[in-house]
């Protein structure tokens, strides 16, 4: 076995783990998340159910505010910066994606996502190409606007890179579907727990019983009844 093969024991424990590929002598039988950015049409609006709340508030992640946030999100491209837009934190945004009920919202974030970025794309070639107006502060005073290319966007673009960080993210659908499987996987042990502690306070029970009987036993006409004879 190599060094980088994992243990077995250890894979049939893991949510993540996959017969067919350990079966197909895989070195690494787990499946991997999803990564990189779907292709969406940008011509079509992207349409979901919103995640069904328990109680509704006004400030909360109503179905307004989910539809601008994903609207937001399509823009910018950025989890935060949508976020703080439509007035929520980036934080409650990944609890409601881990919320029941959020499979077509984990889609259309997906979707959104991929928008935005390309949104940034086309925004910094257009401004690594053509430039931009730059103010031009003196003292503290703008004194002027000059045109100016920006040569690191340039750089960064022409890189050679084949791959990028918005290529090799994580998607909100494969977050979701591993924050389920690890949730099923605590409630499964959770489960093993109570059922191992339900036996162990059984069998302690029946050995407290025989310790009971033996520092007090009873009576030899109790134990012993005598015999009826045969009329």
């Amino acid at each position: 076995m190599s060094e980088n093969a994992p243990p077995r024991r250890a894979a049939c424990r893991d949510p993540l783990f996959d017969p067919a590929k350990a079966a197909a002598a895989d070195p690494w039988p787990f499946n991997g998340a999803e990564c990189g950015l779907v292709d969406p049409d940008p011509k079509v609006l992207i349409s979901f159910a919103p995640v069904p709340r328990l109680r509704k508030r006004r400030d909360g992640w109503t179905e307004l505010t989910q539809r601008a946030f994903i609207l937001a999100l399509s823009e910018l491209g950025c989890v935060a910066r949508a976020a703080r837009a439509v007035g929520m934190t980036p934080r409650s945004a990944y609890r409601l994606l881990d919320s029941e009920g959020a499979d077509e919202f984990a889609n259309a974030w997906d979707h959104a996502v991929s928008l935005g970025i390309e949104k940034l794309r086309a925004a910094a070639f257009d401004r690594a190409i053509d430039g931009a107006m730059v103010p031009v502060f003196r003292r503290g005073k703008m004194v002027r606007i000059e045109h100016r290319r920006c040569d690191r966007v340039a750089i960064a673009l022409l890189s050679g890179r084949d791959h990028s960080v918005a290529e090799r993210r994580e998607r909100a659908c494969s977050r979701r579907k591993y924050r389920l499987m690890m949730s099923a996987e605590r409630e499964r042990r959770a489960a093993e727990k109570r059922q191992s502690e339900a036996l162990r306070a059984e069998h302690q029970a029946i050995l407290d019983r025989i310790e009971y009987e033996k520092a007090h036993p009873l009576p030899s006409s109790i134990r012993n009844p005598p015999r009826i004879r045969r009329l």
